[in-house]
This record gives C-alpha cells, structure tokens and sequence, in this order.
C-alpha cells in the first residue's frame, strides 16, 4: 500500500518539478553549513563542478544520455559562445555604464512624441 504511493509520488511530474524547484531554491543555504576549504576544491576542479551540474540535469531527466549531452551543450554555450573572450563569443560586453548623447536622446524623444500624437489621432477618430 504505502509502497504503491510512494511509486506513485516519485513517478509524477509536478511533485518532481516542485522538488527541483526546492532544490535550485534552497541549495544556496547547504552551502552555508560546509566547510570554506569545500568552495576552493569546486573553484580549483572542473570536473567537480562539471559532475555537479550533471547532477542537476539528472535529477531533472532521469537518463543518463541526455543528462551528459545537456551538460556539454551548457559548457559549450558558457565557455565559447557566452564567454566574452573566446572568439566565438555570441554576447559581446554590454557596457552597463554607457553614457547616452544629446543627440541620440532627442531622436528618442522624437520618435516617442511622434508615436504618442499618432496614438491620440487615432483615439479621436475612433
């Protein structure tokens, strides 16, 4: 009886889904219990966060095929076509800090004004 609940419980998606959405939540806070030296093994081995993120994937699709094929299509994403310094960067440095012109400010403003009186034309006749 309680064998064929849990069976049940474990087979269902939503209750899946809620405990890997509990996990990625709550996972920040285990890390807060281990030992500091812990933080410097995972930043000094590759494999380590590579099995870790692994991990993730298989707890999420139960199959080991494409835990590992969803694993390596991350890295390459990250390393190569995210990673601003690899050539083959897809996202180039977006300077935050950007300073706007006058000039490119007024065509803004322009442009707003001209959509917001062709808005109010159309509201009229309406």
């Amino acid at each position: 009886m309680i064998d064929n609940i849990l069976f049940e419980l474990s087979n269902n998606k939503i209750f899946g889904g809620c405990i890997l959405l509990l996990t990625n939540i709550g996972g920040k806070y285990l890390a807060i219990d281990f030992p500091k030296n812990l933080d410097s093994i995972f930043s000094q081995f590759f494999f380590l966060r590579c099995l870790v993120l692994f991990s993730v994937f298989f707890m999420a699709t139960r199959d080991i095929k494409i835990s590992l094929f969803l694993s390596l299509l991350f890295f390459i994403v990250i390393y190569f076509f995210i990673n601003e310094n690899s050539s083959f960067c897809l996202i180039k440095n977006l300077d935050e800090n950007k300073k706007i012109s006058l000039e490119d400010y007024n065509k803004a403003k322009e442009i707003i004004n001209i959509s917001l009186n062709i808005i109010a034309d159309s509201i009229k006749y309406e």
